[in-house]
């Protein structure tokens, strides 16, 4: 999966007025500000160069996972889909996936970063499909979320709140949406710590789980385990530079949730694990109405096999 080349080609364009020795280390800097500064409120980008930086480092990623997430969404639920928020957006990254996706114009977004903010609607404003889209500042851990949408998304945004906080910005999300809430967040321990705190929170409110699960209820996989899908993203040449990097993709792993304010189709297993292959069967850890399990398909199955052979994990099957 590559980004669309609408936004490859904005990127570029900003790309012509900086040099990209300068840029490298701002995205060196930048990387130490998210690892060691997350989480105090603080705001860690004040330039565009450092905005730009970022853009080119996380936005593929944040696209395909955002795109993959919804995807899968999109599969479970019925898509009466006429408006989205997009919660935390950075510059912009879910709303470009989101509208591969999605038929709806009516997409605001939400960002408390001026500079990203900036740097997102400046990108926007090359595709004739999004520069109608409109962007808002707003810090949802201080400020009241009046708007209402049928999809309400947020990604990479929980990981970066306070513990205190993350409680009440979830229910704000919810209280939002008028349908669907949709959260990525990193595919690690910690934030897979995070989708079950939402799961929690949605299953006592009476909600439903859309995607990943299975079924409705509480995850039974241990503390020490996480549930995360991968997605592999096709890098630029700016890309492997500023991430001194020799491969030509990266593979993203994220958890996510889905919730859902009505009932939801629930069936099939998900994929928790890569498949293991071997000479005549594939072994898939699966998720299945509650339960984890090893899925055993041989090539007496043959139509199931074929299918399975093409899986990943985080699929559905």
């Amino acid at each position: 999966m590559k980004i669309p080349d609408a936004l490859e080609n904005a990127i570029e364009e900003k790309l012509n007025h900086v040099k990209l020795t300068e840029l490298k280390q701002y995205a060196s800097q930048l990387s130490e500000k998210y690892m060691y500064q997350k989480r105090t409120g603080d705001t860690l980008l004040n330039t565009e160069i450092e905005a730009l930086a970022y853009s080119i480092m996380r936005m593929p990623a944040t696209y395909g996972a955002v795109y993959t997430a919804l995807k899968h969404t999109l599969e479970r639920i019925d898509n009466n889909i006429q408006s989205v928020v997009d919660i935390g957006a950075g510059t912009g990254a879910a709303t470009w996936a989101i509208s591969e996706l999605l038929a709806t114009k009516n997409i605001r977004c939400f960002e408390r970063e001026p500079v990203m903010l900036e740097l997102g609607k400046s990108f926007m404003a090359q595709n004739p499909k999004l520069k109608d889209i409109s962007w808002q500042y707003m810090d949802i851990v201080k400020d009241d979320l009046d708007a209402k949408a049928d999809l309400v998304v947020t990604s990479y945004m929980l990981n970066e709140i306070k513990p205190e906080n993350r409680k009440d910005v979830i229910n704000k999300l919810i209280k939002s949406s008028n349908h669907i809430i949709l959260i990525i967040e990193p595919g690690t321990p910690e934030g897979f710590k995070n989708i079950k705190e939402v799961q929690k929170i949605a299953i006592d409110n009476g909600l439903h789980i859309a995607a990943p699960c299975t079924f409705q209820g509480v995850c039974p996989l241990p503390d020490e385990d996480w549930c995360h899908s991968i997605v592999r993203i096709e890098r630029t040449k700016v890309h492997k530079l500023l991430k001194n990097a020799d491969l030509p993709y990266e593979d993203e792993k994220f958890s996510y949730i889905a919730i859902s304010k009505e009932k939801c189709n629930t069936s099939g297993s998900r994929i928790l694990r890569h498949p293991m292959i071997e000479k005549g069967r594939i072994t898939l850890k699966v998720c299945h109405n509650g339960k984890i399990e090893d899925m055993i398909i041989t090539k007496k199955d043959k139509e199931l096999f074929k299918m399975a052979k093409k899986k990943k994990c985080g699929d559905l099957i």
